[in-house]
């Protein structure tokens, strides 16, 4: 699908409203990365986290048998009472699948999601996965977080990204989260993780109640620590972290989340999480000369660990999908409002799908860990349509789970090379690269 007209009246009504980067003569004298390796000063990413491994399969839907394999016949006859009625899709179809000619269809609660597919918005790439998928949580989280399929690794793949592009100094990110996720983690870099930007302050002490003089002396403190004449190596990495994190509580209190947003009318976490995200980035849009500088987000959603009741037009999966779609559409409408639509894109990812066949019976029937999921890339920037090819439903592997075709580290590629660096920087970010990109950006 090519871009469509409203994409580019868009892209270009908001080319002259970069967020602003740290100012270039700080960035130099603070030691930061090669021009080459530095993001584009308006790239903005927000990473959706569907946690528990959404069911693909009841997310991007088979509706015919057109080419080589019938896919609709033997999704059906896998899941006689989770399939989705074909009578129920055509308000959700989307592009036929580019290598089978199966039709394809969204779930009938994503059509949120549809509204911005047709409008070009959206990259659907199906079939994501990763070599010997593991069918653990744990390991299977560790492996999307680190991008690293072989080994366990200490960092994550956006964090190496991070130490690879900033300094110490800089605070671009925030988990908006109860925990640092390990996709963040890095080296060198700092992160922000808060739940709610009002929780961002010094913490109260009734022994020592004067606030202003706390901070003082702690600026104090940290202004030694952080000193590279005064210290070195971990004592220094420490005391810059604290001179960053105290520097920001003041610039993050002037950050307003009480506006009018699409996102208050959905009203779940999700949105809630995400409003914290569009304040910062509407908080930069409006004060360019002194901006809070976050621009890369991780939000997260819970509950698509669907092994009984998973619902075929309602239940835990069904509603969740509405939740993330809803979510989306409403987050891309507020990028729309600020005038910076042009700058943000959104990924999601589940670290893994579910099992071909259902479990269970009707009324409580779900299904179990599986391998193989589509998952979506969002936003004005974004060349729509579908990518990859749905696994084959007559081809799957020794536990009746589908076989991967696009290797998620293919997507991570693309998002570095083409959104927050320069062709080729994934090499030394992603193991086993070079990876082929994909055409879902420009």
């Amino acid at each position: 699908m090519g871009v469509t007209r409203r994409q580019f009246l868009q892209r270009g009504a908001v080319a002259a409203a970069a967020i602003t980067a740290p100012h270039p003569l700080l960035r130099a004298m603070l030691g930061a990365g090669t021009a080459e390796a530095a993001p584009p000063s308006d790239a903005i990413l927000v990473v959706i986290q569907l946690e528990g491994g959404n069911d693909g399969l009841n997310t991007l839907i088979p509706m015919d048998d057109a080419g080589s394999v019938a896919q609709r016949t033997l999704y059906e006859a896998a899941r006689p009472t989770l399939a989705v009625p074909f009578a129920n899709l055509g308000a959700t179809e989307i592009d036929p699948d580019p290598a089978k000619s199966t039709r394809l269809a969204l779930h009938p609660s994503m059509t949120d999601l549809k509204t911005l597919y047709d409008d070009g918005l959206v990259a659907v790439i199906a079939g994501v996965g990763y070599p010997n998928q593991s069918l653990s949580h744990f390991r299977s989280e560790d492996i999307w977080f680190s991008a690293n399929p072989a080994a366990p690794s200490s960092t994550g793949w956006f964090g190496r990204y991070l130490d690879s592009a900033f300094t110490p100094s800089d605070l671009v990110s925030v988990d908006v989260n109860e925990t640092l996720s390990p996709i963040f983690v890095c080296q060198h870099c700092n992160v922000l993780t808060v739940r709610r930007l009002s929780d961002f302050v010094l913490p109260d002490d009734p022994l020592y109640p004067d606030l202003a003089a706390k901070k003082a002396a702690l600026d104090a403190m940290y202004a030694i620590e952080a000193d590279p004449m005064e210290t070195a190596d971990v004592q220094l990495e420490i005391g810059t972290s604290g001179d960053v994190l105290l520097g920001k509580i003041d610039d993050y209190a002037a950050v307003s989340t009480s506006w009018s947003s699409h996102l208050d009318g959905v009203g779940i976490e999700l949105a809630r999480r995400l409003k914290q995200v569009a304040s910062i980035i509407r908080y930069d849009a409006s004060s360019p000369s002194s901006p809070i500088g976050a621009r890369f987000f991780h939000v997260r959603l819970g509950g698509f660990d669907t092994h009984t009741q998973q619902g075929t037009l309602t239940g835990s999966q069904p509603v969740r999908l509405q939740r993330i779609a809803a979510s989306i559409k409403a987050f891309y409408d507020d990028m729309v409002s600020l005038g910076v639509a042009g700058k943000c894109l959104m990924m999601t990812f589940s670290e893994f799908g579910r099992r071909v066949a259902e479990n269970g019976s009707a009324g409580t029937a779900g299904t179990d860990h599986g391998a193989a999921s589509p998952l979506f890339v969002v936003g004005a920037p974004v060349v729509g349509g579908v990518y990859g090819t749905v696994p084959a439903l007559n081809d799957l592997d020794g536990s009746g789970n589908l076989k991967f075709n696009v290797d998620f580290r293919r997507v991570y590629a693309t998002i570095i090379d083409k959104w927050l660096a320069s062709p080729g920087a994934h090499v030394s970010l992603l193991p086993g690269a070079p990876y082929t990109t994909l055409p879902f950006l420009p």
